[in-house]
């Protein structure tokens, strides 16, 4: 008869355990990035009176005889679907679209997961939660280890915006000009001979991996010219003793019906009409130098706002209206290099930027994400994070580029997935189980008063 006791108090347990949890998922409703939880439960073991009998010839068979002695939490499941989204329109506001997590380091620089986007930019350029935690970068796609590297805005600047070198210029692909956009095809540089009547059409084919250097060799097999690399742009001088003048077009004038480069439009070169005439291309090419800048000095440039792309990428717009990026490398997707866009658009990037390595690098431009195979065998720390469990299962790391993790929003916050709902018939369920369970509870204990008056 005790049994019953027990087994009605472990019920009436059960339930508050239920209605512990429907509290904490009402009192989070309004917590950025909130997961609701839920309970499940399960029978305990069972007291074997019988264990039943098989089927004979002559008799019939007969099931076990059991009694359960009770519930137990089986489970308490936190449901990782996407909440509510609320528009603030703040550019460091984030939400997750998929089901990765951001990552963020604890004052101990213990690695934290959080769907809580609510950062902000803190006075050091850091980007922070509510509570101080440093939101994670990388410069990586995808890896299996975490970054620890912090997102780190470089809040003032200085630079210098320079022509690029024959140096930096004779091995770079015409496709990684940084002021150009030099397509594959032909052009035509026709000369005029020293008669001024003579003309030739002398064709070039620009391939997709040419050179400025490989260019050059083409051109200066064209007798009677000189053409060189230089001040981030390119010249040409004539042999006035072979050649009067030159004409630059796009396409081959011989066969129009080959494909067709844009050079000359992109290089617009133009001549000094001297005797003979030179001709030179615009700059189309430049390096950045830039290190730190000071409040204060008048060479020194502040950043003014800072954009978060869909890819994670943060862009940092300065006080000339200059922008401090990072891009995936052509020639390396797995990594980022730096990309600097000046205020006429001008694209420089990768080498053609120099960056003082205590000011800023790659993997503070470019937000860290993080997936899990189990995301329910995580830990909660409070604070709106995360901690890795034992039943994770392998975590991923890495950058939205990669596919692997879905893409951020801008100016958006995700907010509890509470159904209230869903929590308010859960609690008045609760509070009937717990109410079920005290009247077996009492009837229990009139049954052994009974008991105990008949012994008298």
């Amino acid at each position: 008869m005790s049994q019953a006791f027990y087994t009605a108090i472990g019920g009436m347990a059960a339930g508050q355990t239920k209605v512990n949890v429907v509290a904490d998922n009402i009192a989070n409703m309004n917590t950025v990035g909130f997961k609701a939880s839920t309970v499940n439960f399960s029978d305990v073991y069972y007291r074997t009176t019988s264990t039943g009998q098989a089927p004979t010839g002559k008799m019939g068979g007969v099931n076990p005889k059991q009694i359960g002695i009770g519930v137990q939490t089986a489970a308490i499941t936190r449901d990782f679907s996407a909440g509510t989204t609320l528009t603030t329109g703040k550019a460091t506001d984030l939400c997750i679209q998929g089901s990765s997590f951001f990552t963020v380091a604890s004052p101990t620089v213990e690695i934290l997961y959080t769907r809580a986007g609510n950062f902000t930019v803190d006075a050091n350029g850091n980007l922070v939660l509510p509570n101080g935690y440093k939101a994670l970068g990388t410069d990586r796609s995808l890896n299996t280890t975490s970054s620890t590297t912090p997102i780190k805005i470089p809040t003032y600047i200085n630079t210098i915006t320079s022509t690029s070198t024959a140096a930096q210029m004779q091995n770079k692909k015409l496709s990684e000009l940084n002021g150009a956009n030099i397509s594959s095809g032909a052009f035509t540089i026709t000369t005029t001979e020293d008669d001024g009547v003579t003309t030739h059409n002398n064709i070039i084919n620009i391939t997709d991996d040419m050179t400025v250097d490989g260019l050059i060799q083409e051109i200066n097999k064209i007798d009677g010219i000189t053409a060189t690399a230089d001040n981030g742009g390119i010249s040409f001088e004539i042999d006035a003793g072979k050649l009067s003048r030159l004409d630059f077009k796009n396409g081959n004038l011989d066969d129009t019906t080959q494909p067709s480069s844009n050079i000359i439009t992109e290089l617009n070169i133009s001549s000094d009409d001297g005797t003979p005439p030179n001709y030179a291309s615009e700059t189309v090419d430049f390096h950045q130098t830039i290190g730190a800048g000071a409040a204060g000095v008048d060479t020194s440039e502040n950043y003014t706002d800072v954009t978060i792309t869909e890819s994670g990428i943060i862009e940092v717009k300065y006080g000339n209206n200059d922008t401090l990026s990072v891009m995936q490398d052509p020639n390396n997707p797995e990594r980022v290099i730096f990309k600097y866009t000046l205020n006429d658009g001008t694209i420089i990037t990768g080498n053609d930027v120099t960056i003082n390595d205590n000011l800023v690098e790659a993997a503070n431009l470019q937000l860290q994400m993080a997936s899990f195979v189990n995301p329910n065998g995580l830990t909660g720390v409070g604070n709106n994070a995360y901690s890795s469990g034992p039943n994770c299962g392998m975590a991923l790391y890495g950058s939205i580029s990669s596919d692997a993790f879905g893409s951020v929003k801008s100016g958006i916050l995700e907010g509890s997935n509470v159904d209230l709902a869903t929590q308010f018939a859960d609690m008045v369920v609760s509070q009937r189980a717990i109410e079920a369970n005290s009247r077996v509870f009492d009837a229990t204990n009139q049954i052994l008063q009974t008991l105990s008056t008949l012994g008298r």
